[in-house]
């Protein structure tokens, strides 16, 4: 049976109910760089941390492999933004709605796979490994394809410019279905290890991997799920790698503007253990 939610709008945060029972946080509002949206705050957020020691029995050494960028994401399962040109992002890997085929794209029709789907989004249904709106009047119709999330993104987020009524509830949705689902949360931390599976894969075809080091890997994935390389991200890979120091040339890319996060991230690779002695396989295409 579908939940009925009930928006509560309080001065800059929303909150939200369903089945009218206990409500909850959603968010914030905010502006930045001229845009509108919500984010929220940790401190108002349930603690629901990602903690790879609860995931490593499952996903072994590629639970601690994401955690870095966890950290550097704020770690939170419920992490909400809606405030930038990525339009809505999801999750304690901040996956973007923006980008086709994509991480949220790609969580988003796995979680449509799920039996409780029905319950948070009845509205829509998957169609040839495609999301689709399915209570549209003029029909079935395809939100997200190889080329474009825009119909997925309006569904989400309709503007950049306000705060709608179909982005709080978008919202709720995700973070309520997320309190309460132990899948829904495995369902983050698998796509955040196919996300950085496939980083290495791509990584295998420009620069040599074979043996290095997982510290250099993790802050090479972290590179490419931030996108503070920019248009040259390989070649500034490359050179870093080819430092006497690789792992403080990787972690300089990006920086100044980036070095909060960038010390973050130094911080907690080289706090976890489970980093010593690990390595990348080509043959094996895993850390061994």
């Amino acid at each position: 049976m579908p939940y009925s939610y009930t928006i509560i709008e309080e001065g800059k945060n929303f909150f939200a109910t369903a089945d009218d029972k206990e409500r909850f946080y959603v968010g914030t509002r905010t502006q930045y760089e001229g845009l509108i949206g919500l984010f929220n705050l940790t401190s108002k957020l349930p603690n629901l941390d990602f903690d790879a020691a609860n995931f490593r029995d499952k996903f072994e050494f590629w639970a601690d492999f994401i955690e870095p960028t966890a950290y550097c994401e704020g770690r939170n399962f419920l992490t909400l933004n809606t405030y930038d040109t990525a339009a809505f992002t999801f999750g304690f890997g901040q996956f973007a709605a923006h980008v086709p085929n994509g991480d949220f794209v790609c969580y988003f029709r796995n979680l449509l796979t799920f039996n409780d789907a029905g319950d948070y989004f009845p509205e829509l249904t998957l169609r040839d490994g495609r999301i689709h709106a399915a209570a549209l009047p003029v029909g079935e119709s395809e939100l997200e394809n190889d080329k474009s999330t825009k119909a997925l993104i309006a569904y989400l987020n309709p503007t950049l410019h306000a705060v709608e009524h179909e982005e709080v509830l978008a919202a709720a949705k995700f973070i309520h279905w997320t309190h309460a689902s132990v899948d829904a949360r495995n369902a983050q931390v698998s796509q955040m290890i196919e996300t950085y599976r496939g980083f290495m894969e791509a990584a295998m075809k420009k620069v040599d991997m074979d043996h290095r080091p997982a510290t250099h890997c993790c802050v090479m994935a972290d590179i490419l799920h931030h996108g503070r390389g920019g248009k040259k991200t390989w070649s500034k890979i490359k050179a870093a790698l080819a430092n006497a120091d690789p792992f403080s040339a990787l972690i300089a890319i990006g920086n100044p503007k980036w070095a909060e996060r960038t010390a973050k991230l130094r911080r907690h690779i080289e706090a976890n253990p489970e980093f010593a002695g690990k390595h990348w396989s080509n043959a094996k295409r895993d850390f061994v």
